[in-house]
């Protein structure tokens, strides 16, 4: 039998496993993990403030840094995709960054969308904001990996960007 991440019985969906915490945010493992191979991995990060979500001014910038650090603990730099849902896509009402793997084929999906790149983790929310207005997008998701030639690419979707581009679920 394989190793399980989480015991397939409910008591793993009733407890919450915090993995990091600071003054700023916390980073845990995601209630999908449970039941599934030790090998798959979603984990989510969310400020300690409430932020509603891309739409909310007040949304943190350092979150990206933290969410990639607590992801490189656990997937290959080149597999690991951050994510942040859209407003309409979302079950809380509260941000919350995804940290799953990459599927293989999304990097050859990403040539034929408008994306953004960045030398750092810095200034993602205002790419992605610049690449859906360009797509005329009120209300977006944002998925950020590595990009080939070095630093971060950014994709916005009015979609989750989790469900095209990322293995968020392990069934």
């Amino acid at each position: 039998m394989a190793e399980v991440a989480c015991s397939p019985d409910t008591s793993c969906r009733k407890t919450t496993e915090v993995w990091s915490i600071n003054t700023e945010y916390v980073a845990i493992r995601d209630i999908k993990m449970c039941g599934c191979p030790a090998s798959f991995f979603h984990g989510l990060v969310m400020p300690l403030q409430v932020i509603t979500g891309v739409e909310d001014p007040l949304r943190p910038e350092g979150i990206w840094q933290y969410a990639w650090d607590m992801a490189a603990q656990r997937i290959a730099s080149d597999s690991i995709a951050l994510v942040v849902n859209p407003q309409n896509f979302r079950s809380q009402n509260q941000l919350h960054v995804h940290l799953v793997r990459l599927k293989p084929e999304a990097r050859t999906e990403f040539k034929s969308m408008a994306t953004g790149n960045s030398a750092n983790l810095l200034n993602i929310w205002k790419i992605a904001e610049n690449l859906a207005k360009q797509q005329n997008l009120p209300d977006y998701g944002v998925l950020v990996s590595t990009e080939e030639r070095g630093g971060f690419k950014v994709v916005v979707t009015p979609t989750s960007p989790g469900h095209l581009f990322t293995q968020y679920v392990c069934r």
